[in-house]
């Protein structure tokens, strides 16, 4: 199947035998990240849109490098909120995933930089949460936060960036303006995650779903 990206106009296949009929789906060009509508599921295997997705791929298996085009993207439901969840502790994960699932999200588990950089690169999730040191000594190695701070507002601004940390406090705003993130939250505070996404997801999308409308109407 072959589908037709309307910003830059080029064209990309998707296999025919990955697209069921009857479902409005979304993916982003690989070009210039504009979303497309298709209608069926496509590029990855088949899950409830409840479901966390674990990182498939294990270390030593050439999996350091970037997914390539057709793992990378998430064809999700149109409507369906997403959340990208990138840590190393895998039961931790497992909780955190519980409580996105709860309220509504499909979840992708990214446990490497080089998986979650790939998913990025390819997909637009609502929520992001990160550990603080995913994968790395500090802070300040963390690759993906990295490329999340450098990001330029008008994408930085469609997504919420949640840090897990060890050491730093709950919702500490200065922190948090600091670390150029939405939201702290300690991992001895799991058990107020639930409250704390539903919370933070409604005010982010009540004020920047107006912003981005008034946006979109100026081109």
């Amino acid at each position: 199947m072959k589908v037709k990206c309307k910003g830059c106009r080029i064209e990309f296949n998707i296999p025919d035998d990955k697209v069921p009929d009857g479902k409005a789906l979304k993916i982003l060009c690989p070009k210039c990240k504009s979303p497309a509508e298709i209608n069926g599921k496509a590029l990855a295997e088949t899950y409830d849109h409840a479901a966390c997705l674990p990182e498939s791929p294990q270390p030593g298996s050439g999996a350091d490098r970037l997914l390539d085009y057709a793992n990378a993207i998430d064809v999700v439901d149109e409507g369906v909120k997403t959340a990208l969840l990138c840590d190393t502790n895998v039961k931790r994960a497992q909780r955190i995933a519980q409580a996105l699932q709860e309220l509504d999200f499909w979840v992708v588990h990214a446990l490497r930089p080089a998986f979650a950089l790939g998913k990025l690169h390819h997909n637009n999730y609502d929520l992001i949460v990160l550990e603080e040191n995913f994968n790395s000594g500090r802070d300040s190695e963390n690759l993906v936060l990295h490329h999340m701070q450098v990001l330029p507002m008008h994408l930085r601004r469609q997504f919420y960036l949640c840090v897990l940390c060890l050491e730093k406090p709950t919702l500490d705003v200065k922190l948090a303006f600091r670390m150029g993130v939405n939201l702290i939250l300690n991992v001895n505070d799991l058990e107020k995650a639930k409250v704390l996404f539903a919370r933070a997801m409604k005010e982010y999308r009540n004020f920047y779903g107006l912003y981005n409308t008034e946006l979109a109407k100026k081109g």
